[in-house]
């Protein structure tokens, strides 16, 4: 299946920190403004799949993508029986997201085996359905099992140089969708302080900190807060026009599609921030 999807997209963390009702406003807001499709990303207080079920029910044409939902967290049995249902019960609006983290081998098996052996029970339970599916990746391993059993690759933190590298592994015509964070009518040192805030947490776990030593950064750059190097080689920054002039740089690396997710509080000037995005899709 070839993913014909939106060239531009979101990918939205602030879920995490709304109730149900906050939600629904939100992502009515954002299709309201124009936006066509959002990534809904599994890190902590949200599952992945009833969240993904919510967004859908509450919007009439946003296309809805778990970005990703983490395969240790549920057997391949319970993530297939729930991407059927939605994709049959929204058709053409549901992209299932799969992904595993290093911790998988406290189970004894790495993560590439792991998440082989994990397609292939999703593939056991989904029969003759067919559900679009991504991969999140960052490793060789994984990034070429996303070429060979799936639809696309999803990556998330990430610099431009890592998204050529991506295109180059998966082949020319595979889709790739690159989340992309930035801080909207801010300046440079605003962004980092807003950034760092947030940055905290994956500068804890192994798999990014190896991403990202591998990118070519340092000790110096991933102690935390992390150094400002990092900051700037990661985040987008300025005016909207600004921050989709960064974005051309993922798409000339080749990557398909840019998920732009907002750093920051959501607060009034965040949603400015995303109507002035949808305005320059539109």
């Amino acid at each position: 299946m070839t993913l014909l999807l939106p060239r531009n997209a979101l990918s939205i963390a602030e879920l995490d920190d709304l109730d149900h009702d906050g939600v629904v406003r939100f992502v009515r807001g954002l299709e309201e403004a124009g936006h066509r499709m959002v990534w809904i990303p599994e890190v902590a207080g949200r599952e992945a799949f009833t969240t993904a079920a919510l967004v859908l029910q509450s919007t009439e044409r946003l296309i809805v993508g778990n970005g990703v939902a983490r395969a240790l967290e549920r057997v391949p049995k319970s993530a297939a029986s729930a991407a059927r249902d939605l994709a049959g019960g929204y058709p053409g609006r549901y992209v299932l997201g799969l992904g595993v983290s290093g911790a998988v081998r406290e189970r004894g098996v790495g993560p590439l085996p792991f998440l082989r052996g994990y397609l292939d029970g999703v593939d056991k339970t989904l029969g003759d359905a067919r559900v679009p599916r991504v991969l999140g990746a960052y490793s060789e391993g994984i990034t070429r099992l996303a070429a060979e059993r799936a639809d696309g690759l999803l990556t998330f933190l990430v610099t431009p140089e890592h998204t050529r590298w991506a295109r180059e592994t998966i082949g020319p015509d595979l889709f790739l969708s690159v989340v992309q964070w930035a801080v909207v009518g801010r300046s440079r040192a605003a962004a980092r302080d807003v950034a760092r805030e947030r940055l905290a947490y994956y500068l804890t776990l192994p798999h990014q900190l190896a991403k990202l030593t591998r990118l070519g950064f340092t000790d110096a750059d991933l102690t935390p807060p992390g150094s400002n190097r990092l900051l700037d080689a990661l985040v987008a920054h300025g005016t909207p026009d600004q921050v989709r002039e960064s974005l051309r740089q993922q798409y000339d690396a080749g990557a398909t599609q840019v998920a732009v997710s907002l750093v920051g509080p959501l607060d009034d000037a965040k949603l400015d921030a995303y109507r002035a995005l949808a305005e320059e899709e539109n």
